[in-house]
């Protein structure tokens, strides 16, 4: 079977579906594969590393897809790219939850990676998790560059520096990566999120669970009341911050706005707020992703796609991914994609299939 992997098109996209070290991988359980040229330039991989590694390097979009069994990328199909697919193809990328009626016409074979399921078989397989951690730790390197303070405690002669003070609104893997960096950096870190439950989390990486008082019983009430205690919490908090970053998603969705215009104006001057979710609605009101807006003195940053800052290590992870999530659903005996809907990977990812699909279950 052939692999072709296609360069991404996206503004400011910089991440590549394939590395040479994936390469040498699928060869080695029988695959072909073939790149389109420059795909994975932007990430630090050039053609000749591709080539060294057994893949063939393709000029144009149609040779890179021409003959190809499966392809791989990372974003949603662009119409050009569709325009070339047919019910042969077996599609693998993120369809961000909306499968395009062309491909439904076309029959074309959809996996949507962002539909892994949360189990302990699929972790290797986890776009969502190995992308968000680079990108919570990426928020927190993009917030200290962009503030005109430092970030640990400094005693000098010349005086004493206070620790940064950075509120992490939103726990998840890229909230907890975010808490853990802005710590090491030696930041003094509190964190809030909708789910009590994540107040050990927190506390295991050195933050602080955000709370009214000096004590946490309200984490027993209801939800209701947990969440109104928390947002008076929050407004309590951002006059002594410095630093905001805001992770609150959920893929599908539209993002839940945390902070209004009215609480950013309780934001001491020259602080900063990255919005991890931008792109989809965000977190702060108005956010732009990949730019930065000014209001009232604070710098406001849309980090919607922070995590392509970091293309070289995204890449390496999320080819390992794709890697991982297409060796498994392979047969390398039959040298074909069963489709078995018995499977809850399988079940969960496979967003369109075509009656020519040797499906079990």
């Amino acid at each position: 079977m052939i692999i072709a992997v296609l360069k991404e098109t996206l503004p400011n996209e910089t991440r590549v579906a394939i590395t040479p070290q994936t390469v040498k991988l699928y060869i080695d359980i029988g695959f072909k594969v073939q790149i389109e040229s420059k795909a994975g330039e932007a990430a630090g991989f050039d053609d000749d590393s591709y080539s060294s590694s057994g893949a063939t390097i393709k000029k144009t979009l149609s040779a890179t897809i021409k003959n190809a069994d499966i392809i791989i990328k990372i974003n949603p199909p662009t119409t050009k790219e569709m325009s070339l697919f047919t019910s042969k193809n077996i599609i693998i990328s993120n369809f961000n939850n909306n499968i395009p009626i062309e491909l439904i016409k076309k029959e074309v074979i959809c996996f949507a990676l962002e539909r892994i399921p949360r189990i302990s078989r699929a972790q290797n397989m986890d776009i969502l998790s190995s992308q968000n951690n680079l990108a919570g730790y990426q928020a927190v390197i993009k917030a200290f560059s962009m503030l005109p303070k430092s970030a640990p405690l400094m005693m000098t002669a010349a005086g004493t520096i206070p620790a940064a003070k950075v509120l992490i609104l939103g726990v998840g893997v890229a909230g907890l990566q975010a808490i853990a960096t802005a710590k090491r950096l030696g930041a003094i870190v509190f964190a809030s999120d909708t789910r009590p439950e994540v107040k050990e989390q927190i506390e295991s990486l050195g933050g602080r669970f955000l709370s009214v008082g000096n004590n946490n019983t309200h984490i027993q009430k209801s939800p209701k009341t947990f969440l109104r205690l928390q947002k008076k919490a929050i407004k309590q908090q951002l006059p002594q911050t410095d630093v905001v970053i805001t992770s609150a998603l959920t893929i599908g969705k539209h993002a839940p706005c945390l902070i209004d215009k009215n609480m950013l104006k309780l934001l001491p001057p020259n602080s900063v707020v990255i919005d991890m979710a931008s792109s989809n609605g965000g977190n702060v009101e108005g956010s732009i992703t990949d730019k930065i807006t000014l209001f009232n003195h604070i710098k406001i940053f849309g980090g919607g796609n922070l995590v392509s800052e970091l293309p070289y290590s995204a890449s390496q992870l999320l080819a390992q991914n794709i890697f991982n999530f297409i060796k498994y659903i392979y047969s390398a005996e039959k040298q074909n994609i069963n489709l078995n809907f018995k499977d809850e990977i399988i079940l969960s990812t496979c967003i369109n299939h075509n009656k020519q699909t040797d499906i079990k279950g």
